[in-house]
């Protein structure tokens, strides 16, 4: 069916015929073509168009009214522009009319509280249904196009209408019947008849239309071409001859070039049921109706899809129709047997990818395939790899994909492709470089050292008595171990010391702990003494200063049903413990999150809880001061600088506390919730976060972020020379593999 391409003024109520006609109607009553050409007119006769234009040149041709409200082509069956381009259209009536004022105030003198009004625009178009453009009258005055109104009484209105946020002026003396007025963007006035006006005629751009018979999908198989009846509209005139094609590989349509006959050559024969009726789509005679049979080449490929028939002009493309296509053709379909059943896999640098594939004949394909990985971008490649296929079976291989050690990180989407086979998409997400930990177990935290990080890589329990756990530690550097320590009776996590040692505290498992070891980055251990109160889990979740004493919360004062807790202070120098604070509320139940150290060992930040307040503590000073928690809440995590500034979260959305003591809360990071890891011990102005796709770096300076793709993050540790290695974990066939990365 065959719809004009015209200009559309929906027009819901009069008060959007005030407010959008001033927008909708060009200025030169144009319709996206070619600049107007003018002609000879006279004087406007409101209710007639005549005058004549010269270089016609698309022989004889009719008139239609297109009415704004109701978007109708309305027949003008006596209206006639010559082949020698003279043009005498009387105009019909419309088929509705609307208010003039409706939805709007006016303030000013009128006739009547309202009229009954119409807009029209008159086109020029040949009786096989093809638009050529639209006419217009252009006033010789002051060269204003005059547009057509009708009028169902006699009217005048001279003043200001005020429709919704619009003010409009109206000069306007309306005669029932038609009228033509000046439209600008103040408003509207009218145009008297005599008034001297030149005729023009603006071309539609000139258009190619399909209109399908059959607009059913194209089943279109090896060998089964596909043929359908098709209707060309020439639209604006175009002729000579066309390029046909289409946007899919493979598929080829026949003819490959059409000759469109020259409009103006045209035989127009007897009208039938009317240019108007056959323009909106009925039946009638037609512009140019041809066969076109669709069929596949050796380039085709199995997809269900839409189709793009193309028509071009030179280099030009000048029109096109859509169709849905199902194409089949013996051929491979590729399954990504990624984890979770997706399609998304990881991929490390400076590792080998393997993609896992299964392979699947379609429509008796036989023999081999080759497949192709499309789409890779610079530091990532992968080998064409020919498979031989098993008919009526599935294949399953790995095509390797090398990932360089400097590709970039994030995501890539790409293609698996090749000679019959279905292209298939894919994921791929690159990561950081990760080295694999030679551990027992799965540890659970990382410990700085000088150089390199600190990792439980063995606990053992003897089958004998004292059954004294033992625990072996080891630093990495990179990928290899650089040294290792192994202690009895000790808890498996370390204790950073500013300046690369590291504390591991007696468990106390084979009776009452009496000793603190410090480890050396060559594996030295030196035992310091632990004596008093000290000792158990609260000084294992405490942190240590600058000058190697251990801070901790513990208990101050038990009675029935209450315990009070305060802060203590271990100083390897005596190896004895000192109550530092009492003044203010500690938790009684401790976490290895209590506490947070700054860089340099001198402050600390408490994060609190449910009945303590978070406190900054000045570890040279003892100043210890209390801060509040903005919009309430508890703090998860938190970071303190070698300044005292303190980084918090809470619900997974920062807060940073300004040196005056008000707070800033910045928006979701990336959009999600957050928790701290620390702030770079190199970069004062990087806070390292973890996020639910992996690690963000936030520049604390201008709240910057950028999202680096990680494996879940175990555990991690802030590097002294600056960056941060993180632990990942996987499982392979049931066994848990641990794996170290460090980013900068």
């Amino acid at each position: 069916m065959k719809t004009p391409h015209l200009r559309r003024f929906r027009l819901p109520t009069a008060l959007l015929g005030l407010t959008a006609l001033l927008t909708a109607c060009p200025s030169n009553g144009g319709n996206g073509g070619d600049p107007p050409v003018p002609g000879a007119g006279g004087r406007l006769n409101p209710s007639r168009l005549s005058g004549q234009l010269p270089h016609w040149a698309f022989g004889n041709a009719e008139a239609a009214l297109y009415v704004y409200s109701s978007e109708q082509l309305l027949e003008l069956p006596e209206g006639k522009i010559t082949a020698g381009g003279a043009v005498d259209i009387p105009l019909g009536l419309p088929d509705e009319t609307f208010g003039l004022l409706e939805g709007c105030t006016f303030s000013g003198e009128r006739s009547a509280p309202d009229a009954q009004i119409q807009f029209a625009d008159i086109l020029a178009l040949k009786a096989s249904g093809d638009l050529l453009g639209s006419l217009t009258e252009t006033r010789v005055s002051d060269q204003v196009p005059l547009t057509r109104l009708y009028a169902r009484q006699d009217a005048t209105f001279k003043g200001t209408a005020i429709c919704s946020d619009t003010t409009l002026g109206l000069d306007l003396s309306l005669k029932a019947g038609w009228n033509a007025v000046a439209m600008r963007p103040g408003g509207f006035s009218s145009a008297a008849p005599g008034t001297p006006v030149t005729l023009s005629f603006t071309p539609l751009a000139q258009e190619v239309v399909f209109g399908f018979k059959d607009t059913s999908p194209l089943v279109l198989r090896a060998g089964q071409p596909v043929t359908r009846e098709v209707t060309v509209y020439q639209d604006g005139g175009v002729s000579g001859q066309i390029d046909l094609s289409t946007d899919v590989p493979g598929v080829v349509v026949t003819p490959g070039t059409l000759t469109l006959p020259s409009l103006g050559a045209q035989d127009l024969g007897k009208r039938g049921r009317g240019p108007l009726l056959r323009a909106l789509g009925h039946l009638g005679t037609q512009a140019v109706t041809t066969n076109l049979t669709f069929s596949l080449d050796g380039n085709a490929t199995t997809s269900n899809r839409s189709l793009n028939l193309l028509a071009r002009q030179g280099s030009q493309t000048i029109g096109q129709a859509t169709l849905s296509a199902d194409i089949r053709v013996p051929s491979v379909q590729v399954g990504v047997n990624g984890p979770y059943g997706t399609a998304t896999l990881s991929g490390y640098q400076g590792a080998t990818l393997k993609v896992p594939l299964s392979l699947t004949p379609q429509d008796g394909l036989t023999g081999s395939v080759t497949l192709t990985l499309d789409g890779l971008p610079e530091g990532l490649s992968a080998a064409p790899l020919k498979v031989d296929l098993t008919a009526n079976a599935t294949t399953n291989l790995e095509l390797p994909v090398q990932v360089a050690p400097g590709a970039a990180l994030g995501e890539v989407h790409a293609q698996i492709g090749g000679s019959k086979v279905i292209p298939t998409s894919l994921t791929l997400q690159i990561k950081p470089a990760r080295a694999l930990l030679d551990v027992q177990g799965t540890p659970s935290s990382l410990t700085p050292a000088a150089q390199g990080v600190w990792v439980m890589a063995a606990y053992k329990t003897p089958t004998t008595s004292p059954f004294t756990p033992q625990v072996t530690f080891r630093r990495y550097v990179g990928s290899q171990v650089a040294a290792e320590v192994t202690l009895a009776d000790v808890f498996g996590e370390l204790l950073r010391v500013p300046g690369g040692d590291a504390y591991a505290l007696s468990a106390g498992y084979s009776g009452p702990a009496t000793t603190i070891y410090r480890l050396k980055d060559d594996g030295s251990v030196t035992r310091l003494p632990l004596s008093g109160s000290g000792g158990g889990m609260n000084m294992l979740y405490g942190k240590v200063d600058a000058q190697g004493r251990l801070w901790y919360t513990g208990v101050t004062s038990e009675e029935v049903g209450v315990i009070r807790s305060g802060l203590y202070r271990w100083d390897p120098a005596t190896g004895k413990s000192s109550l530092i604070d009492t003044q203010n509320a500690y938790s009684s139940s401790a976490s290895s999150l209590d506490f947070v150290a700054s860089g340099n060992g001198r402050y600390l930040f408490y994060k609190g809880g449910y009945n303590s307040k978070p406190l900054l503590i000045d570890t040279e000073t003892q100043a210890i001061t209390p801060l509040s928690v903005t919009g309430g809440g508890l703090i998860n995590s938190a970071a303190v600088s070698d300044s005292s500034q303190v980084w918090y979260e809470t619900y997974g959305r920062l807060t940073r506390v300004n040196p005056d003591g008000t707070s800033t809360t910045f928006p979701a990071v990336d959009g999600s919730t957050v928790s701290i890891l620390g702030l770079d011990r190199q970069q004062p102005d990087l806070l390292w976060l973890k996020g639910s796709g992996g690690i963000i770096r936030f520049g604390t300076a201008d709240a910057s972020s950028r999202v680096i793709l990680t494996d879940m993050v175990q555990a991690s540790a802030l590097l002294p020379g600056g960056g941060l290695t993180f632990l990942t974990q996987e499982s392979v066939g049931g066994a848990a593999r641990s794996f170290l990365s460090t980013l900068r």
